[in-house]
């Protein structure tokens, strides 16, 4: 099967699923490994050495593997997230102002959902981040189709 972005030629697409789906298998490989360790980790323990003061470090083990496996968790989402755009026909676009992400952003980090400007503009005080106007200065419009047809933030519309 054929695998389609419309920005992109078909081989290109293809490359940029399979990097996709590749780093989805890593992850759920490095997700059981570190489920493994940390039923290890408790395994080993009895409920009393939960609460020993004196052996902080066996705490912090298990708390860093914790973290990790939340940290691993958000980015399987994050790249079950980008496959899904690949099948809505949004992969490539960035989420926040819909230009297209360059190809050496998406082969570097597949699943990343916006472009430089988006990642690295000035936050809006209720923690999203405020796009930049995306208009070049021939006043072409350089957004998905899909946000065509919205008006920029910093319009006041």
């Amino acid at each position: 099967m054929m695998t389609t972005i419309p920005r992109f030629a078909p081989t290109t697409a293809t490359e940029l699923v399979g990097l996709l789906w590749d780093r989805r298998t890593s992850i759920r490989r490095s997700l059981d490994a570190l489920r493994r360790e940390a039923a290890d980790a408790f395994s080993r323990r009895d409920l009393s050495d939960m609460f020993d003061q004196e052996d902080p470090a066996t705490d912090s083990d298990v708390a860093a593997i914790l973290l990790l496996i939340d940290r691993a968790e958000q980015r399987l989402r994050e790249v079950e997230q980008a496959l899904a755009r690949v099948d809505v026909g949004t992969y490539g676009y960035c989420t926040v102002c819909g230009r297209g992400i360059p190809l050496e952003r998406l082969r570097v980090l597949p699943d990343v959902s916006s472009c430089v400007a988006c990642s690295s503009g000035p936050s809006h005080p209720s923690g999203t981040r405020v796009p930049l106007d995306h208009r070049e200065t021939d006043g072409a419009d350089r957004r998905s189709p899909q946000m065509r047809g919205r008006s920029d933030p910093e319009d006041g519309l």
